[in-house]
């Protein structure tokens, strides 16, 4: 019986540490070597599952930090890049003392078929990008959480 109940303590507490609202899931694997997430409109960034997924995107780390972010449709298929806007902005945050906290932001430029930057120096881990981007006139958001 102590066996369950510890299983269950831990099971709510992992939950109420996920990053605020959730983002949803993005069931393939990234093309590049990455992890993928869904892209929502902005206003949606907080619905987690129910958000609609507009586009997914995967987010490659090089272990210099030197970050590229792919644009797929649905299907999974790289999109040009000529509708979205020419530089994205990531914002940071880490976990300090157990809690995550905005660290500061950073611009992804478009480079080819695909935006790239780099990853400021994070010395706390795990840490969330929060990516916010524009296609045509739509606001859009993609969040990557615990990273480390």
């Amino acid at each position: 019986m102590k066996t369950i109940l510890v299983g269950l303590l831990a099971l709510f507490t992992l939950n109420s540490f996920a990053h605020e609202g959730g983002h949803g899931e993005v069931s393939e694997g990234g093309k590049f070597g990455g992890i993928t997430s869904p892209i929502v409109l902005n206003s949606d960034a907080g619905k987690g599952d129910q958000a609609k997924v507009l586009f997914k995107a995967e987010l490659v780390r090089a272990e210099s930090g030197k970050l590229s972010l792919y644009i797929f449709d649905n299907e999974m298929m790289l999109l040009p890049l000529d509708k979205f806007g020419n530089e994205v902005t990531a914002k940071l945050e880490v976990k300090k003392k157990g809690k995550f906290t905005y660290f500061g932001e950073f611009k992804l430029t478009k480079h080819g078929n695909h935006f790239m930057g780099q990853l400021p120096k994070v010395e706390y881990k795990p840490f969330n990008i929060d990516i916010y981007l524009s296609e045509q006139k739509q606001k859009l958001f993609v969040g990557f959480s615990n990273l480390d």
